[in-house]
């Protein structure tokens, strides 16, 4: 017994021992299957790989032009040779402004990129390149959301900030390495760069808009000025331009990455650049359009205004622009007030004199095609303590009047009797000639007796008379062949 005792717990050991063997070996293969798991999903981000748009150097030339002129030059340009290098420069300031807003845009994906490892979702909660940018500034490589809120107070609103905090508690990333957090430190310092040299410009091309063109300044701001003259060419182009065409000047096509919703540019049929000024961006949606029209002309009229004044040298004064800006913002406020009631006009007074009215022949006929027929007559006279039908009816006044009586309808008091009328022959002189020619005449002479007259006397003298004068045998010759 114990010999078999001794076998099978030796033998229990012997199966301890693989087992033992065997999870230690699958441990090992897991740790080495999530190694390389993680070094496959986790790639360490270097930074971008394209080149540094802020050490181009046609923009370092342009910046170093435009600090230059800030430095000798007024505000104001007084000669015609001034006003084309401002220009020049504006023009040339707007493109690098362009540029730098791509380049910002860039920055921040390679941002987003390098902070996904740490925080994912940070990108759906903070769309905007600012705030994502000072956000992964405040966190870093945090987990505990709770230590950073008060950084966060500076730039968001507390319910982003929940949101973040929510967000970063539950969030499926890890720490970042000690080379992605430098990446990460450089490209948001990078972004400042960027921001600092687009604020310089932006200030530049607002000083220098502002004595070029004062009065469209005025009326649509220097920004959006400092845009419109770059895309028309130039103060006189702008001015040449129609209204109508203003609306749409700048405007951005659709594309394919727009219509699937990956770009930020945003498109709105029928709308420019200058749909970007606060007077269209102050009025609602629905009102916009309006508000872009009215812009847009009177913007065709302060470009106008400003030209004249560049090219006869005239002091150029944004007076012009204040009032039309005035006049657009009046308008507006009126759009914003509500409907007027409907005014109730009283009755006018009644005039009680005489007045003539028409009469005779054509308006008694007139007034008995449009009078009252007899039934009518009968049907809205009511008889006196009368039994009538229906309450109802008799109070809505539906009933028959007198029609409904029998005496009335049985006595034929309504029928319209005809009357006998002889043939009349119209007086006219045609029909008196015929009553002449068939009547006989009667003459009373002096011994009182009747004499019957021929009517047809009158015509044997004129027919002797024409014979006598006018006949074959008379003196006169005719002229016409005889038959």
């Amino acid at each position: 017994m114990e010999g078999t005792s001794t076998l099978a717990d030796s033998l229990l050991d012997d199966l301890d021992d693989l087992s033992d063997v065997e999870d230690v070996a699958d441990d090992a293969k897991n740790i080495l299957q999530g190694e390389t798991e993680t070094s496959q999903t986790h790639k360490e981000f270097t930074g971008p790989r394209r080149k540094r748009f802020l050490d181009d150097p046609n923009l370092l030339k342009h910046v170093n032009e435009v600090r230059y002129n800030e430095k000798n030059n007024m505000e104001k340009p007084q000669s015609k040779d001034q006003d084309a290098e401002e220009y020049r420069l504006i023009v040339q300031s707007n493109k690098q402004l362009a540029n730098l807003a791509n380049e910002l845009s860039l920055t921040h994906i390679d941002l987003c990129t390098a902070y996904h490892p740490k925080f994912p979702e940070l990108e759906e909660l903070l769309p905007g390149t600012g705030q994502y940018k000072d956000a992964v500034r405040v966190i870093r490589n945090e987990m505990d959301m709770t230590k950073v809120n008060e950084g966060l107070n500076a730039f968001l609103n507390s319910n982003q900030i929940i949101t973040i905090s929510v967000s970063g508690s539950t969030t499926s990333g890890r720490m970042l390495l000690e080379e992605e957090l430098v990446v990460v430190d450089k490209l948001i310092e990078y972004m400042d760069q960027i921001c600092e040299l687009q604020s310089e410009l932006n200030l530049f091309v607002e000083s220098r808009m502002e004595g070029l063109a004062p009065n469209v300044c005025a009326l649509i701001g220097p920004t959006t000025a400092a845009k419109l003259l770059a895309l028309a060419g130039g103060l006189a182009e702008l001015s040449g331009i129609p209204a109508c065409n203003l609306q749409v000047l700048g405007q951005v096509k659709q594309n394919a990455a727009s219509r699937a919703g990956f770009s930020s540019a945003t498109t709105r049929p029928h709308e420019g650049t200058l749909a970007e000024c606060d007077l269209v961006r102050r009025c609602p949606r629905h009102l916009q359009k309006r508000a872009l029209k009215m812009v847009a002309a009177k913007l065709a009229l302060a470009a106008r205004c400003d030209y004249v004044n560049v090219n006869s040298g005239r002091e150029r004064t944004p007076t012009s622009g204040r009032q039309f800006r005035s006049d657009i913002e009046s308008k507006i406020s009126q759009w914003h007030e509500p409907d007027r009631a409907q005014v109730l006009k009283a009755l006018p007074k009644p005039d009680l004199t005489i007045k003539k009215r028409r009469g005779g022949k054509r308006m008694r006929r007139l007034k008995e095609r449009y009078e009252e027929t007899a039934m009518m007559k009968q049907a809205n006279t009511r008889a006196f303590s009368a039994k009538a039908g229906e309450y109802g009816d008799d109070a809505m006044g539906l009933s028959l009047g007198l029609l409904d009586k029998s005496d009335v309808t049985a006595s034929g008091s309504l029928r319209k009797k005809t009357e006998k009328r002889k043939l009349r022959v119209a007086n006219t002189k045609a029909s008196r000639k015929r009553a002449e020619q068939m009547k006989a005449t009667t003459n009373t002479n002096g011994l009182a007796r009747m004499e019957l007259v021929n009517p047809d006397a009158n015509r044997e003298r004129l027919r002797e008379a024409n014979n006598k004068w006018f006949s074959n045998n008379a003196g006169f010759q005719s002229a016409l062949p005889k038959k």
